[in-house]
């Protein structure tokens, strides 16, 4: 039986993190485990962490501890994937943020496309997105399409929607992490993957990505930095 490994990355969002903890123990496929990496948050966010990991066995938390000097010297998500790589025991890895969450079936979906066929080493699925204002509000929402089996999911495929054998890493070591990935780090991971396989769509509306004000890709378009205290729920 295929175990996953998910890696949930974590910063300052106990309402996010919690749903999008809830949204993997509610997984109709029940051979998982999962990895936080908090990224040094507030201390009603790691208390919230360590109460969830303390009552389910299947959770490894992990605190990076990282300096708020030191805090924007690498794309933190991808330097916290990176922590999670040494832990992870299962055959199959995929991830997921802490303003986001999974469907139902996302797991049970994907599983069956890597049990049909060993060649494949990645899959990734269809997102909902939602688009929010300043209020909280939906402004925006659609499903992101699948562009199928592609050597090109660059700026297409969401890291939330998608899903690798741990194998790969025997070839792709790691996520780069430098400052100036801060956008698109799944994008440089994507072009490690993409010189060995090819990614192959599951017709499932896998996740759903949220877009805030608050989120960093907000503050990327408008020049500020990514993640700053006082942005806490």
């Amino acid at each position: 039986m295929l175990k996953i490994s998910c890696i949930l990355t974590s910063y300052n969002r106990p309402n996010g993190v919690k749903e999008a903890i809830f949204s993997v123990q509610k997984q109709t496929y029940p051979h998982w485990e999962l990895i936080i990496v908090d990224d040094h948050s507030n201390e009603q966010t790691r208390q919230l962490l360590r109460q969830i990991a303390n009552h389910d066995p299947r959770i490894t938390l992990i605190q990076s501890s990282v300096t708020d000097k030191d805090r924007y010297k690498t794309a933190r998500y991808a330097t916290c994937i990176n922590l999670a790589i040494p832990h992870i025991t299962g055959d199959l890895v995929t991830y997921l943020t802490d303003d986001d969450l999974y469907y139902p079936t996302r797991f049970q979906s994907m599983v069956k496309v890597f049990k049909r066929n060993p060649r494949i080493h990645v899959v990734y699925g269809r997102q909902r997105v939602f688009k929010y204002n300043k209020r909280g509000q939906v402004i925006k929402t659609f499903v992101r399409p699948l562009v199928g089996v592609t050597k090109h999911p660059m700026g297409k495929v969401d890291h939330n929607s998608f899903m690798h054998r741990a194998s790969c890493f025997k070839k792709v070591k790691n996520w780069d992490d430098h400052p100036s990935l801060w956008p698109n780090a799944d994008a440089g991971f994507f072009r490690k993957l993409v010189k060995y396989w090819s990614f192959h769509p599951v017709n499932v509306i896998t996740d759903e990505h949220r877009i805030h004000p608050k989120g960093v890709q907000a503050k990327m378009a408008s020049g500020k930095k990514p993640w700053v205290e006082k942005d806490t729920e």
